[in-house]
């Protein structure tokens, strides 16, 4: 991740998916301390091509790409990230879409103007 990334998480009650633009390779990356969150959000992410990659001793980067190997957008992955936090309170999660940092808002990068 960069030094641009949040550290914080913020979450929003909503039921609408917003749509994020991303450039054409459809790159998500998921900055997650600690080993066990790292695996548990990139198991629910395999359809996503996922994989871990480890920075430091309890920093870890779960990358993943949209489309998913079924065809999934990019928004079925953000729902898939959305419901992993519903269920879990990670210390510390920053999230970059297309190469670009974004806040999480409910669960997904919320769409920069």
């Amino acid at each position: 991740m960069s030094n641009h990334s949040s550290s914080a998480v913020g979450l929003v009650e909503s039921d609408a998916v917003a749509p994020v633009e991303i450039d054409a390779d459809g790159r998500i990356e998921i900055e997650v301390d600690g080993r066990w969150d790292a695996l548990a959000l990139s198991e629910r992410l395999v359809p996503f091509h996922s994989f871990l990659v480890q920075h430091e001793a309890q920093r870890w980067v779960v990358h993943a790409r949209a489309p998913g190997c079924r065809g999934e957008d990019l928004d079925d992955a953000l729902r898939v990230i959305g419901a992993w936090l519903a269920e879990t309170d990670p210390k510390r999660l920053s999230c970059r879409v297309g190469g670009r940092p974004h806040e999480l808002v409910d669960g997904r990068p919320e769409r920069q103007a």
